[in-house]
């Protein structure tokens, strides 16, 4: 910070730092300044505080009416900054010219199912951790390393198809119109003229897409990480020692320790050499066998014969160096996630450990991608130098005749089990059901008609029955565990009302990952193929019969099922949105104090267990109820997002068992123009960023997703919250004790220990100085992160610092994905039940639970350190909280409960205005200008009023 801006050069003994959410509200708009009037006094072009050093009113609207909150005005002795932190989650491509623009920001796009994957690790059960800075991982963890890692091989697979598969397929056949003629005149003089060397040369593609894709992340990350400087070794507090068993937030290193770093990418890496070696070498030992293109005839005499018998000793020694070498890097991915500290280690020795295991597992991550690119060129080296051999008669690549099914089959298979990962169902359990249901399913499959106009095997069906049968008995096992005898022991089944999905958010965000990873690359092959048909054939006559490019059968049946996915997701939408906007409901809403005007149509609760519909003519009333109506609507994210992961499911299921179907054929030229539809609108969305802005795409996903740590996926986008949350303790510590100098004389090592020690005091006893960490939507969880690291070494509450939240999603969202952060036992709140789909308001039951207090059961972690309200409850019981929201909010709820406001001091929720700022024209408020509302400053106030009341004496500050 420079010296002119040091905060204790001004007569403020509050602070107001204000966190902008998802939106990214520029610091003009959060302290309602120009630009002119603003400095940053500590940051970068990425992020950082911004403060108006006037302090003379600025002049005010002529529009606005009297009385009017401008939130440029601070209350008297409060110094107001605004955080800024939207551009760390919005990092694009740099000084690129448009066309690298436009390939970083389609990079960036693959790497969205990759940030699915680590959202989906947080929404696991995370146990509680031991003080010293190793992490439990808990259950599932290592399966998610493995679905990540699979991830990564969907990939590789999408992109050898579209090299290795439809690439050869052009270069030695005559279906590929489109294709420049220099291409096919680079690849007609020998040796490239010969299927080997064609194959070892576009085998380069699919490792350099993922080394893109790697380099994208990575890039991103040094960006920003570099500038974090020592912020984040101040997580926890140096010196501190605490003791008994840890929230996760509140463990140390949350926000610093890399769970999927350098060692996991290598894996990856190594994993994306060894499978194109394998399917290299599978394509040259199985080559001139007609029976080894379809997975129907592969388990064949003939096929394996071929395999068994070919001469080509090179390729079957390369390919089974190369499987063997696969097998290793997957078990090394799981081996790796484990949590191996011994129980009674010190402090001293988990670093010790800590630092031996990073080497140690360093050291073999880089001989395992060493040796896996020695195996990658000497497969290769010996397709280039093997000589000419027999292609299958279609020219397709026999690597990916089957590999993508299998891949995409055993991460399906994952997801499945991970839907009991928090439910308690044993996790070998889970794993022998889904084991034998893909075994059986996959021998179904085999017995598919291998053409058209053939009979499928006579045990087809009974198979895909056997499959089918152990699938719902790992679902059934998945809904009925909480309730057998040992479930109740983990604790009452009721728990899981208060968890997404029922608690089975790990399966529901993996399965979104795994559509989203098929969608992409479904679109990827089909639009290549698509293009590289779409020339004329240099005569002018059609192409010949014979001349067919085929992708891999996986990507065509997926092809042909998502457009019935997105047409049966767009009906749910319309009935739902048809039943909620056919009449205008009279939905509860909270009060408010000290507004302008009293809110229209106020409803304290429902009558006799419905909601009324409105008969009121007011315009003015009729804008603010559809407004009500218009929020609840797209309050069902929820449900949606569930709806959408089983759609994708049995999307899944269609594309692996289908082998020939008449229907599919059928429909194939109403699909393309469907497919087109879709990838016209992805593609729009990227050029549109990469011709305005240098952001990712969906910037507000990107958001949601970056949040937490990676922690599945070594290849996901960066988090951004890794140097917020350290930044936000580091300022609020600092303005705690900017009033405090070090003793002369003193060592650097003592003038450390001696600001720990202020700091630990400062956030424990009563100080001159106070912190109101203000913060919109998303930014209510920063603060809540920040929070957590704020705990003193041994004081059960934290003095000098409050919490101000406004359109906040911590209860309804963040509570219900990831109990273990922000759930009920982590706040110290009222869990939320779900949302339902059908109703007029979706929190219908939730309110009607409310209002009679009968809150929603809710499971114990097992914590020793308080929740977020214990840690903020002051000496005299009330709690340095306050929650606004209303209900023409479409993305802010209450974080406690809907019932009214009865002015107990540990209330926490209260209603906002829900009229905008007062202008000419009458403007509804939604999710934002909550500060401009008088509410936003009565809580204000209140917050530093109950900061600044005297604990009653003899009220000890620290715990005994």
């Amino acid at each position: 910070m420079s010296d002119e801006a040091r905060p204790h050069e001004w007569p403020h003994h509050v602070l107001e730092l204000r966190i902008h959410g998802i939106k990214n509200t520029p610091p003009t708009e959060m302290l309602g300044r120009e630009q002119s009037e603003l400095r940053q006094t500590q940051g970068d072009e990425n992020g950082g505080f911004w403060w108006a050093p006037a302090q003379d009113e600025p002049e005010r609207d002529p529009d606005d009416a009297p009385g009017t909150i401008d939130p440029a005005v601070p209350p008297p002795d409060v110094r107001t900054e605004a955080y800024s932190w939207g551009r760390l989650a919005r990092y694009g491509s740099g000084p690129l010219l448009f066309i690298g623009q436009l390939f970083v920001q389609l990079a960036w796009l693959l790497l969205a199912p990759f940030g699915l994957a680590n959202s989906a690790y947080w929404t696991r059960r995370i146990p509680t951790q031991r003080p010293g800075g190793e992490w439990d991982a808990g259950v599932g963890g290592a399966s998610l390393r493995i679905f990540a890692l699979g991830l990564t091989l969907l990939y590789v697979c999408a992109l050898g198809s579209v090299s290795l598969d439809l690439g050869v397929q052009c270069v030695t056949g005559t279906a590929c119109t489109a294709l420049p003629e220099a291409v096919t005149g680079f690849f007609a003089n020998a040796p490239l003229s010969w299927r080997g060397p064609q194959l070892s040369l576009l085998s380069l593609v699919p490792i350099a897409g993922v080394l893109l894709l790697y380099l994208v992340s990575r890039r991103a990350r040094a960006r920003y990480e570099a500038a974090i400087f020592d912020a984040a070794d101040r997580m926890g507090g140096r010196g501190v020692r605490r003791t008994g068993r840890l929230r996760p937030l509140a463990s140390e290193g949350f926000w610093r320790t890399a769970r999927v770093g350098s060692p996991t990418e290598r894996l990856h890496l190594a994993a994306t050499f060894l499978l194109v070696a394998l399917l290299l070498a599978w394509d040259r030992m199985f080559a001139g066998a007609a029976a080894c293109v379809k997975l129907q005839t592969f388990v064949s005499g003939e096929c394996l014969g071929a395999a068994f018998g070919s001469r080509d000793a090179l390729a079957l020694s390369g390919g089974i160096l190369a499987a063997a070498g696969l097998i290793v890097t997957i078990v090394l991915v799981g081996v790796f996630a484990e949590t191996t500290t011994p129980g009674d280690a010190g402090d001293a020795s988990v670093d010790e450990f800590l630092r031996d295991r990073l080497r140690s597992t360093g050291t073999v991550t880089a001989w395992v991608l060493l040796v896996s690119v020695l195996v990658y060129l000497y497969v290769g080296a010996s397709l280039w130098f093997g000589g000419e051999y027999d292609a299958p008669p279609s020219g397709a690549f026999l690597g990916l005749a089957t590999a993508p099914s299998i891949i995409l089959g055993v991460l399906l298979a994952i997801c499945v089990s991970a839907l009991g990962w928090r439910r308690g169902v044993p996790h070998w359990l889970s794993i022998a059901l889904m084991t034998g249901a893909g075994l059986a399913f996959l021998a179904g499959v085999a017995q598919n008609p291998p053409t058209q106009d053939a009979a499928p095997g006579a045990l087809r069906l009974p198979l895909f029955a056997v499959a089918a049968v152990l699938t719902l008995a790992q679902l059934i096992v998945v809904w009925r565990w909480p309730h057998s005898a040992r479930g109740r022991r983990a604790g009452p089944p009721g728990r899981f009302r208060a968890e997404g999905w029922a608690g089975m958010g790990p399966g529901v965000i993996m399965l979104l990952s795994l559509g989203a990873a098929m969608i992409l690359s479904t679109l990827l092959v089909l639009g290549v193929q698509g293009w590289l048909v779409s020339g004329s054939t240099p005569c002018g006559c059609a192409t010949p019969p014979h001349a067919v490019l085929r992708p891999p059968i996986v990507y065509h049946n997926f092809g042909d099922v998502l457009p019935f996915i997105a047409i049966a997701l767009g009906l749910v939408g319309v009935g739902v949105a048809a039943a909620v906007l056919r009449w205008v409901p009279l939905l509860t809403t909270p009060r408010t104090r000290d507004g302008r005007r009293p809110l229209l149509e106020q409803v304290d609760a429902y009558r006799d267990g419905r909601i009324a519909a409105s008969t009121t003519a007011d315009r003015l009333a009729l804008k603010i109820l559809r407004a009500r109506r218009l929020a609840a609507l797209v309050h069902r994210g929820e449900p949606i997002l569930g709806i959408l992961a089983g759609l994708l499911a049995a999307g899944f299921v269609v594309a692996l068992a289908v082998s020939y179907s008449v229907v599919f054929r059928s429909i194939d030229a109403l699909v393309g123009p469907a497919l087109a539809v879709i990838a016209a609108g992805i593609l729009a969305v990227v050029v549109e960023n990469a011709l305005t802005a240098k952001e990712r795409p969906i910037s507000i996903m990107w958001d949601l997703m970056c949040f937490l740590p990676r922690a599945g996926h070594p290849f996901g986008p960066p988090c951004y919250a890794e140097r917020v949350v350290p930044e936000l303790r580091d300022r609020v510590t600092d303005w705690l004790t900017h009033d405090l100098e070090p003793p002369e004389g003193l060592t650097l090592a003592e003038r450390l220990r001696w600001r720990d020690e202020q700091e630990e005091a400062a956030l424990g006893e009563e100080r001159p100085f106070r912190v109101v960490l203000s913060a919109h939507s998303l930014g209510a969880v920063l603060a809540v992160s920040t929070l957590f690291t704020l705990r003193p070494d041994d004081a059960q509450r934290l003095r000098n610092v409050a919490l101000l939240t406004y359109g906040s999603q911590l209860r309804v969202y963040f509570g219900r994905f990831f109990p273990e952060l922000f759930g009920p036992d982590a706040l110290g709140t009222l869990g939320s039940r779900r949302p339902l789909l059908g109703k007029a308001d979706p929190w219908f039951t939730q309110v009607e639970r409310d209002q009679d207090g009968d809150p929603v059961v809710i499971g114990a972690s097992g914590a020793s350190d308080p929740s977020l309200v214990e840690l903020l409850t002051q000496p005299d019981g009330s709690v340095a909280w306050i929650n606004l929201w209303r209900r023409t909010d479409y993305l802010g709820f209450p974080v406690n409960s809907y019932r009214l406001e009865d002015r107990r001091p540990d209330d926490i929720d209260r209603g906002a205005d829900e009229f905008g700022p007062p202008r000419y024209l009458v403007k509804v408020a939604t999710h934002p200008d909550y500060q401009s509302a008088p509410q936003y400053r009565v809580a204000l106030l209140d917050l530093i009023a109950r900061l600044e009341t005297p604990a009653p004496p003899g009220t000890p500050s620290r715990r005994s």
